[in-house]
C-alpha cells in the first residue's frame, strides 16, 4: 500500500540553534539511590532509543509483510518507522481533538484492509495518559497486539505513572526524554517469555565516550541559556525578527513516498542503550521530576491561557500527570512559528508525517508546537519562553503586519 509523506524542510530558512535545552540537562531529576522496581526485570528489554523498541514489539507482534500494523494518523514519523523496516503495511487511523483514538474508524479500517492487522499502536501524547480500555477489549477479540506507545512518559523500568501500561501487550517509551541520559528506549512486555527471543547488543566503548561527552555538552547548554534569554528583550529580538524575515526564504514543502525516515539507522535496530544511560534510568527522583515538570507546565499554562491566537491543548493538567512538553495550538504558524525559531526558541513539531485524511493530523500538523517544561528549565529561560509567545501576537509582529 503506498503511503506519501508530508515534509516541512526548514532549511532553506537558516533558523539558528535553540538557546535553550529541548531536553533535561545536567543531573536535575537524578536521585542519589536506585529506585525500586515496579516489574521484574525479565520483563523489560533494553534498547538505544524508543523507535528500536517499537522495532522489536513489531517483530513479535507479526507485523511484516503482508502483514498490517494500524497506527494513528497524527505521529513522529519513527512511530511508523518499524513497521516500514520490517516491510509491513500501515494503515493510518483517525484521532479526535484531544488524540483520543476514534475506534469506530478504527473497526471499519480493520474490516476493509487487504491485509490481516497484526498490531495497533496507541499513544499516550505528551504524557497525558489515554483511555485504552475499550481499544484493549477490541484487539483481544480479533488477536490484535496492542502496543502503547509510551515515549511521551516516564515508563522506565522503576516508575509507571497511572494509567500508562496497563493494557498493552507491549509498551514502549523513552526514558532519555525524562532524564538527562544520552540514549534509553524500553520495552515492556506483559508476557515476559515473549521477549526470549530478544537480546539487544552492547555498545561500543567508543560509543560510551561520545555519550559521556554528550552529557557534558547538555549541561553547558544549560548553563548558557540562562545566561543568554532575558525576558525584558523578547520585544527586540522579534522585531528583529520581523526584519530579518521579510527577505527570509521560504521553507520548503515535499510530499514524497513514504520510507522510513532518516532518523531510523537499520543498523542500530538491536542495539542497547549506553551503560550511562542505563546507570542513569536506575535513579530517577520521580518527585522532584512530576514537581519541576508539573509546575513549569502550569507556567506555561497561565502565560498561554487567555491570548486570542493560541490555545493550549490540554488546558487541565491531571493529578498524576507529568508532561512531556506543553502542546500548544497557534493560529497563522506560518509567521508566528518562524519568528519564534528565528530569535532561537525551541520548538518541536510534527510537521512532517504520513499523509492521511484525518482533519485533526491535517490541523495539528502546523498547528501545534510542543514547547519544552522539562526539570531542568528555572529561571530566564521558562520566563523568556513564555515572554516571546505572549508578544509573538501583539503588536508589530502581528500577523497582520504587510510582510506575513
Amino acid at each position: 500500500m503506498a503511503l506519501d509523506a508530508l515534509i516541512f524542510d526548514p532549511s532553506p530558512c537558516g533558523f539558528p540553534e535553540p538557546r535553550v535545552p529541548l531536553l533535561p540537562a545536567g543531573l536535575d531529576g537524578i536521585a542519589p539511590r536506585a529506585a525500586g522496581n515496579w516489574a521484574a526485570a525479565g520483563h523489560f528489554r533494553h534498547f538505544s532509543r524508543g523507535r528500536y523498541a517499537l522495532h522489536a514489539a513489531c517483530r513479535l507482534a507479526g507485523v511484516g509483510p503482508g502483514a498490517a500494523l494500524l497506527a494513528p494518523a497524527y505521529h513522529c514519523r519513527t512511530m511508523l518507522d518499524p513497521a516500514l523496516a520490517l516491510a509491513g503495511e500501515v494503515i493510518l487511523y483517525p484521532l479526535a481533538p484531544d488524540l483520543s483514538p476514534e475506534l469506530a474508524a478504527i473497526e471499519m479500517l480493520a474490516r476493509r484492509s487487504p491485509f490481516p492487522v497484526k498490531a495497533l499502536l496507541a499513544a499516550h501524547f505528551f504524557g497525558f495518559a489515554q483511555d485504552f480500555a475499550a481499544l484493549s477489549a477490541w484487539c483481544a477479540t480479533r488477536g490484535i497486539a496492542l502496543i502503547e506507545d509510551a515515549s511521551h512518559a516516564l515508563f522506565c523500568e522503576h516508575h509507571r505513572p497511572a494509567g500508562i501500561g496497563d493494557l498493552g501487550e507491549f509498551v514502549a517509551s523513552s526514558p532519555y526524554k525524562f532524564l538527562p541520559c544520552p540514549d534509553g528506549g524500553l520495552l515492556f512486555a506483559r508476557d515476559a517469555a515473549a521477549l526470549d527471543p530478544v537480546a539487544p547488543l552492547a555498545p561500543s566503548w567508543r560509543a560510551e565516550l561520545r555519550g559521556m561527552a554528550d552529557l557534558g555538552l547538555r549541561l553547558a547548554a544549560g548553563r548558557r541559556a540562562r545566561a543568554r534569554c532575558d525576558p525584558a528583550k523578547a520585544d527586540a529580538e522579534l522585531e528583529s525578527a520581523a526584519r530579518a524575515e521579510q527577505t527570509a526564504p521560504a521553507a520548503r514543502e515535499l510530499r514524497t513516498e513514504a520510507g522510513c525516515s532518516p532518523d531510523y539507522r537499520a543498523a542500530e535496530a538491536n542495539l542497547g542503550p549506553l551503560r550511562s544511560s542505563r546507570a542513569l534510568c536506575r535513579r530517577p527522583d520521580i518527585a522532584r521530576i512530576a514537581e519541576r515538570r508539573r509546575n513549569n507546565y502550569l507556567r506555561w499554562q497561565a502565560a498561554t491561557m487567555n491570548l486570542p491566537y493560541c490555545r493550549p491543548l490540554f488546558p487541565e493538567l491531571p493529578a498524576g500527570c507529568i508532561p512531556y512538553m506543553f502542546p500548544l495550538l497557534i493560529d497563522a504558524p506560518a509567521t508566528r512559528f518562524r519568528l519564534l525559531k528565528r530569535i532561537g526558541l525551541p520548538i518541536w513539531r510534527w510537521d512532517s508525517l504520513v499523509a492521511s485524511n484525518c482533519p485533526t493530523a491535517g490541523d495539528y500538523r502546523l498547528r501545534l508546537l510542543h514547547l519544552p517544561c522539562h526539570q531542568s528549565l528555572d529561571g530566564n529561560p521558562l520566563a523568556w519562553m513564555t515572554a516571546a509567545v505572549r508578544k509573538v501576537g501583539a503588536g508589530g509582529t502581528a500577523p497582520s503586519a504587510p510582510w506575513a
